[in-house]
Parts: C-alpha cells; structure tokens; sequence
C-alpha cells in the first residue's frame, strides 16, 4: 500500500510539472461569453448579391489578465468584459477578423448566449446562420438563444458587470414569473430545426442600457425564419399549453365583487390529447395547477368561507382561460403555426395519420378544433384567514 501511494505522488508530481505541450497562459486567453447577430450596415463596395448575406457579429469577451477587473474609482474604472465587432457573409470570415483587432486568442467554449436579431432572422434562415456553431466543437450545447427587438449588439452593452451573465440570470427567473418561455438551448435548437418544427423563442429588448425579457418570437419550421412575435400575455397562454410554469401568478377579478385577486402558482400539470375521426383533427388541452392565494382586494369577513374561495379559483380559471383563448388565436388565426407541440402529440399518438399530415401541418394546425380545461385548486391561503369547516 505504501508503495502504491509513493507511486502514485511521484505520477502527480510529474504531471503538474511538465504540463501539455500546447498549452497556453490563462492570461493569454480571452473566453467568449456571448455573441450577437446583427444585420450588416450597407456599404458601396460590396455586390448586391453578397450584401444580402453579410452580417454583423459581435462576440463578448473577458480575460483573466492582471487589471481587467474592476478597480478604483471615478475614470480609472474599467470594465471587465470587451465587445468586438466584425462583418462579413462567412462566420469563419467574421472570426478571423478578431485576429487583426484584439491581442490574445478567442476560446469560444465558454460561450453562455448568442443573441440575433429581429430583423436579421427575418431574412435568413436560422440553420444556415449558426451552421458554424453546429459544426464546431468549442460551442457547447448548453448555450441559449435569445432574439432581440432591435440591435442584438446593444443587449451585450446593457448595464452589468458582464451583460452575457446578466441575460442567463434573468432566463433562469421561471420560477418567479410565468412570462419566461423555457430557454432553448444549442441542443435543443439543432433539434427543432433538424425535425422542421415550429417554435417559440424568448425575445428581448433593450432600452436605455436596461434590457428587458418581453414575449416570444416565433420560428416556422419549414423555412427556419422568424414569422412573429408573441406578447407577454400571450407567452403565458403558450406556457399554460405546454404546461411548462415553474411559478409566477395569475391576476383575477372576483366574478361578484369584481376585486382584484392573485393566485400564486405552486404546480402545473397540462396534457394535449389529439383526436383523429375521418380524417379530421381536434385536440383536448387538460390543465390542472395547484396555488395559493396570494392577495385580493376584497373585503370577504374575518374568514375565507368555501364560496370565497371557489370565487377566488373561478377569477383564476377564467384569466387562464382568456390568455390561452388569446395565444390560440394568435397561433392559428395570424401566423397559422403551431408552436406548441400539438403536431408532437399527434405524432407520438397517430404516427400512421401524421406521417400524412406532417407535410401540410401548419395549415392543418390552423383550422383544427382545439378545447381547452381549466381546473383551478386553492390549497394555501397565506397567513390570513381560514377556510370554513363544511357542516
């Protein structure tokens, strides 16, 4: 045994003292944290066929080098990220221009977000614009994707200490609001576009170097480009489908009093079911979510009685109600786009119908019969009141 350990610290000693060959100086490295897709600005020189092709990347950077952190006051102040920004029609093109502008060399794996914009996926196909991220191995799969209302560089110029992280930080907030669609992922996204799916994307927008998380931008899936933008209101009707809420509230009216309640959400559960008779296609949507009610602006007695409280889950149910009948008409009417995974469920229960109906699907999605339940339970009330005995 003791022979073993002595071995075995002589085998430690040798590796932490040679090291590798190739290595290289943590501060000779910047790690790239985000990137933004921006559309090119027009210039004169460049051909009309390529001017449509060229975009404007912006990657974000910190570094590990002596004096990039903050430090003192007033102007000594320094910031402890950098943006760099190129343009061209290859992503290999742009990312070798950083060559000629910064000093140390960029390690894309720590990259947490790739911001684009509006505009610019308006044009281009999704696929084809981050073909690179999908070819080489330093993006990791683990990365998000926003899209920006506006310039998707000035959401990497919002202020924070590191805006990349800043935008991580408020993604991961699902569990406090339920306006937050689920981030999708380098993983994730590779998937949907490989499967020609519709989806939702969180979208942003940023204002005075303040950004803000403001609906979802919708992502057809035949021709991988933006068609649309969802509301606030209208992400949480898509969520409640989908059933994917971490938390958040709903805002009520008491169908009596017409005082403002809140139900705070503890869970949810949603099940789309498809049905398929004669070649026609109609869905059940199953929502169940257990709450609480977290505050109202109605004078009902020292106590909460039963009827209060079943007022309190019809105030909730019919919010719920509204968003969803609001994000169905925007899906099926507007843009005629399910991106709410009907079509998977389809799929996963009449695979021999889908396969008939994958290729025509969004149109089939728009005129399909959609039925939605809602059941709303209140089990906590707070620290006010209680619920009546039933006699």
């Amino acid at each position: 045994m003791y022979r073993l350990r002595k071995i075995a610290l002589a085998f430690c000693i040798l590796l932490f003292s040679t090291g590798c060959w190739d290595s290289k100086d943590i501060e000779q490295v910047n790690f790239i944290v985000g990137s933004a897709f921006d559309k090119a600005p027009p210039t004169t020189s460049d051909e009309k066929n390529r001017q449509k092709k060229r975009v404007q990347l912006t990657i974000q950077t910190i570094s590990h080098q002596p004096g990039s952190s903050q430090s003192g006051q007033g102007n000594n102040q320094q910031k402890q990220y950098q943006n760099v920004s190129g343009t061209g029609d290859s992503r290999l093109e742009i990312i070798r221009q950083f060559a000629l502008k910064t000093e140390n060399a960029g390690v894309g794996a720590h990259l947490k977000v790739s911001v684009i914009s509006e505009s610019l996926l308006r044009d281009m196909n999704l696929e084809l614009l981050l073909s690179f991220h999908a070819r080489t191995y330093e993006v990791r799969d683990s990365c998000i994707m926003l899209i920006a209302q506006g310039s998707a560089a000035d959401t990497l110029k919002i202020a924070a200490d590191i805006p990349s992280f800043e935008l991580i930080g408020i993604s991961d907030n699902q569990y406090k609001t339920n306006r937050l669609l689920p981030p999708v992922t380098h993983g994730k996204l590779q998937n949907l576009l490989e499967a020609n799916t519709s989806f939702a994307v969180q979208s942003v927008r940023t204002q005075n170097k303040e950004i803000k998380f403001n609906g979802g931008a919708l992502i057809k899936g035949d021709t991988k480009k933006l068609i649309g933008i969802l509301s606030e209101e209208e992400v949480e009707g898509l969520n409640w489908i989908t059933g994917k809420i971490k938390g958040g509230f709903v805002k009520g009216k008491d169908p009596k009093t017409h005082g403002l309640i809140l139900y705070e959400i503890s869970s949810v559960k949603s099940k789309i079911i498809p049905h398929v008779k004669g070649g026609h296609v109609s869905f059940d949507v199953n929502i169940d979510t257990i709450g609480r009610l977290n505050e109202d602006w109605v004078l009902a007695g020292n106590a909460f009685s039963n009827k209060f409280i079943k007022r309190a889950e019809i105030a909730a149910t019919e919010e719920i109600k509204r968003q969803i009948k609001q994000t169905l008409t925007k899906l099926q009417k507007t843009y005629q786009i399910d991106a709410a995974g009907f079509g998977e469920q389809l799929r996963i229960h009449y695979p021999k119908e889908w396969n008939h109906m994958k290729k025509n699907w969004d149109k089939r999605f728009s005129k399909a019969p959609i039925h939605y339940h809602v059941n709303v339970t209140i089990r906590d009330y707070m620290v006010k009141g209680r619920k009546e005995i039933s006699k």
